[in-house]
């Protein structure tokens, strides 16, 4: 269909202009009659401390006296490495940006981003002023997008972020949602960026103001003026600079001077900066900027000492938990929205501090790990117990259902627990469910939303998986 809306109507021929004015009106119709009416679902703040929670599973040290080998080292280095190379060579869902092939097919480009508004118009969704896009909010988005001039084959070029972006699937800042009142949930949000990330550029917006960009775990449009231009050349020893130092807290500030006054930005968890000296109060690292004609420069920036760590994490279930648990009560936020972390984002942060990259999307990190147990509509809450209790493991356990996943703390009263960045579950309730909201990092156990239309998260479970080389089958080819 886009084909045909991506043009001006005046470019087109009558008879294509009628088809696509017909197809439009038919669609419209459906739209009004299908959800003539827009029915808000009410919501209510969930309880600080959720149901069946207490005050001390708040704390890391609540899990790990309760773990069997807390400090035991679950994967060495060498077998990260292999852990790393299925994710990228196996699973296809991380890319080493410095290795990829320097051009890209515009053909296939043109078609995905067609069928990406495609997919967006059929969706109905909703502006921020609560009234459905329009055709002519379509019609300028793939006006912006400047597909017409992408060249059969693209000569890539390379740049890093120089500041935390968003990354959107149109190149827009307008946002679209499923409903009026779901302004959380940015149906346009793809990902956010982290300072340093490295990036091949595919193609810029007729206004010059937007890269479409092939990210390590994600592509999408990030605004040029968060984008710094390098040559591979330049990009290939940031990127695998040694030493290096992790960041281990929610968001450390990157400061352009050693007292630490002249503030920058913050890089979240899991990112790894360029190690330039360590001193004792502050960590000199190095980071990309953006010069005024927009290609790239190096500085030396700093950090304060706590908030990194040299090198990586060991995997351990205790920093597991504990990293965890640097995030607990975070705020919510869809796919990076509000410099935020969604459920997916979470357990990346996490992995990340040990040097594990999982994928972007959750239904892609339950294919990460040893497969220890898999449901269907048909399985028992006491099977999926069963195995929670007899195979599961605090710190290096996650636990899948649809469009969800979690980190598996353990059980406590005879109850699994996890912790997990969520935004509601559903109570039973006089008419239908309530929606009470989280909207934060929580802990919570598996029988919460028990009794509602969705039922619990232990109903809906539908994977367990084991970070883990030695609990029933290898991880690894």
């Amino acid at each position: 269909m886009f084909q045909i809306i991506g043009k001006t109507m005046d470019s087109e021929s009558n008879s294509t202009g009628s088809l696509f004015l017909r197809t439009f009106l038919i669609f419209s119709f459906l739209l009004v009659f299908s959800r003539c009416s827009v029915k808000e679902r009410p919501r209510y703040t969930a309880p600080t401390l959720l149901p069946g929670t207490e005050r001390q599973m708040k704390s890391p040290g609540f899990w790990i006296s309760r773990h069997p080998f807390p400090d035991k080292v679950i994967l060495n280095p060498v077998q990260i490495k292999k852990l790393n190379a299925h994710i990228e060579h196996g699973l296809k869902t991380r890319k080493v940006i410095s290795r990829l092939d320097p051009q890209y097919s515009g053909k296939e480009l043109v078609s995905y981003l067609e069928k990406k508004l495609n997919r967006s118009y059929k969706k109905g969704l909703y502006l921020s002023n609560r009234k459905r896009a329009s055709l002519g909010f379509y019609q300028e988005i793939r006006k912006r997008m400047n597909l017409d001039v992408i060249p059969s084959e693209i000569r890539l070029r390379y740049g890093f972020i120089v500041r935390y972006a968003d990354q959107r699937v149109f190149p827009t800042e307008d946002g679209l949602f499923a409903e009026p009142d779901d302004t959380d949930f940015d149906e346009l949000q793809n990902s956010a960026l982290d300072i340093g990330t490295p990036l091949e550029i595919l193609h810029q917006s007729t206004d010059r103001k937007w890269y479409y960009v092939i990210a390590p775990l994600s592509s999408g449009w990030v605004q040029a003026e968060q984008v710094a231009l390098c040559s591979l050349k330049e990009l290939k020893p940031l990127t695998n600079y040694s030493p290096f130092a992790v960041v281990i807290r929610p968001k450390a500030g990157v400061y352009l001077d050693s007292s630490l006054t002249q503030y920058y930005d913050y890089v979240r968890m899991g990112i790894r900066l360029p190690l330039y000296k360590m001193d004792s109060k502050v960590v000199q690292v190095i980071i990309p900027l953006r010069k005024p004609d927009g290609t790239f420069v190096e500085k030396t920036a700093y950090v304060r000492k706590e908030m990194v760590h040299e090198g990586y994490l060991q995997f351990t279930a205790r920093n597991i938990i504990q990293q965890a648990f640097e995030l607990l009560n975070a705020p919510y936020g869809w796919g990076g929205m509000y410099g935020e972390q969604d459920c997916s984002r979470f357990i990346q942060e996490i992995f990340a501090t040990i040097g594990i990259f999982f994928p972007r999307n959750s239904s892609d990190q339950t294919q990460v790990g040893c497969l220890i147990g898999e449901f269907d509509k048909n399985s028992t809450e006491k099977e999926k117990l069963e195995i929670l209790s007899k195979k599961a493991i605090g710190g290096i356990s996650v636990l899948y259902i649809k469009g969800h996943i979690m980190m598996f703390l353990g059980t406590a009263n005879k109850k699994p627990y996890a912790i997990h960045a969520t935004w509601a579950y559903r109570d039973p309730a006089r008419k239908g469910n309530a929606v009470r909201k989280i909207n934060r990092v929580a802990i919570s156990d598996l029988f919460l939303g028990r009794g509602s239309k969705r039922g619990s998260l232990l109903k809906r479970l539908m994977m367990i998986r084991n970070i883990s080389p030695h609990i029933l089958c290898p991880i690894l080819p």
